[in-house]
């Protein structure tokens, strides 16, 4: 049988988000990462130590590089739009971090650099894909439940508190949780109701002026349909929802009750601005906090607890003939006659997320020359959308109309 053929993945951007990243675009086998761009040396010659790839110190040359088939973005928020395009230009293939862009006019540059080029691409870094939401999402659009009456997703965290860098309090590069935690939420609602959003009604609140920058919102949207969800979110880490979806967060391992705690203990303890941005470096690859990225990707965390489906706060969708939710191994169905508990495969004992879908979309897309299903430019555009119109809803405290939205089609792959 012949071998599968593997892409090679250069990471464009080597901060704390590709040092999560590398770990599990390491473990899976359709990929290989073969180079990575970033300006710092010292990160460059940690990358070189431990894949022995090629080091660029600018993202262009990644992006020339004849190693590399698929660039994945992980440079900061502001810069997602400049890089995705110059990847495309240069006839690559494109995993992007959420958001791909900070307005739709640069969402339609990236759809014209993408299809003018004829690259595929996804936008990705979000738990919207792991397996559990995508197996959600097939259940509610299928009608096995009957029609759509009501979809509800929110989450408790400690975002506004984890030390953050320079560029982090500057709105106009897209600080703030709307424009960095927000199209997680609006991609879950938007792929269980089926993606056509017809309009949002929704606030955003800043409750410390020390941080400067949006550390909540709540927001209702309304789909072509009629069916009505709800999605909140604050990042202030009093109360944190792992306790109430298992003690499980975000990589699938308990939390301590105490982490919102923690958070502002941490932050609190900086004199300067400053001091805080340059703890935040210390953390980035090859930073002196930093931990190595090719150590692998544990199914057990430190204290032995094994790992089970990540939960991004609390999710829950409801129809005419029952309700979905999310538990540690999988779904469970509420019907008018029972309580199933659907388990969801989770990839190689539960040591990976949504890398895996992101890889597998890509992988198929560009071996069997087919559009990217899940999570394209166009469908990132519209959850775009949703934001902005959040935001413009808040400042005006009006409902706002969607004018491009796209449907949900569904994962290509068959997992």
């Amino acid at each position: 049988m012949a071998q599968t053929r593997q892409l090679r993945v250069g990471i464009a951007g080597l901060g704390v988000a590709a040092m999560n990243l590398m770990p599990e675009l390491a473990a899976q086998s359709l990929v290989t990462i073969t180079a990575a761009a970033d300006p710092r040396q010292v990160a460059r010659d940690r990358f070189a130590s431990e894949f022995g790839g090629e080091t660029y110190a600018d993202i262009e040359a990644l992006c020339k590089s004849a190693q590399v088939d698929v660039v994945y973005i992980c440079t900061p928020t502001h810069l997602h739009a400049q890089h995705t395009i110059m990847a495309a230009e240069q006839h690559k293939h494109i995993v992007a971090d959420k958001p791909m862009a900070l307005t739709l006019e640069e969402c339609d540059a990236i759809i014209s650099a993408v299809d003018r080029n004829g690259v595929k691409m996804i936008v990705g870094h979000t738990q919207s894909l792991d397996r559990p939401m995508v197996k959600m999402a097939e259940i509610v659009n299928s009608g096995r439940l009957g029609r759509r009456l009501m979809l509800n997703t929110f989450a408790h965290m400690d975002w506004v508190y984890r030390p953050r860098g320079e560029e982090e309090f500057d709105l106009s590069k897209g600080a703030g949780v709307t424009f960095r935690q927000g199209p997680i939420q609006v991609d879950i609602l938007r792929m269980l109701g089926g993606g056509m959003v017809r309009s949002v009604r929704g606030s955003t609140g800043a409750a410390d002026p020390e941080r400067g920058f949006d550390g909540s919102y709540i927001a209702y949207l309304e789909f072509e349909d009629g069916t009505p969800a709800t999605m909140a979110y604050t990042g202030y880490g009093h109360f944190d929802t792992s306790e109430i979806t298992y003690t499980l967060g975000l990589q699938g391992f308990p939390i301590s009750p105490e982490i919102g705690v923690d958070a502002h203990r941490q932050t609190a303890g900086f004199a300067t601005r400053q001091e805080e941005f340059d703890f935040k470096e210390s953390t980035r690859y090859g930073g002196a906090r930093s931990r190595p990225a090719r150590q692998g990707v544990s199914a057990t965390d430190r204290a032995g607890n094994q790992k089970r489906h990540a939960f991004y706060g609390f999710t829950l969708a409801s129809c005419e003939r029952g309700d979905v939710r999310q538990y540690p191994e999988g779904l469970i169905l509420y019907t008018d006659d029972r309580r199933q508990e659907l388990p969801v495969d989770a990839g190689d004992g539960f040591t990976q997320r949504y890398t895996t879908t992101e890889v597998e979309e890509i992988y198929h897309a560009i071996t069997n020359d087919a559009p990217v299903a899940m999570h394209d430019a166009r469908w990132h555009k519209a959850t775009l959308e949703v934001l902005l119109g959040l935001m413009q809803s808040s400042r005006e405290r009006r409902e706002i109309a969607m004018h491009h939205q796209t449907s949900y089609k569904g994962p290509a792959f068959a997992g």
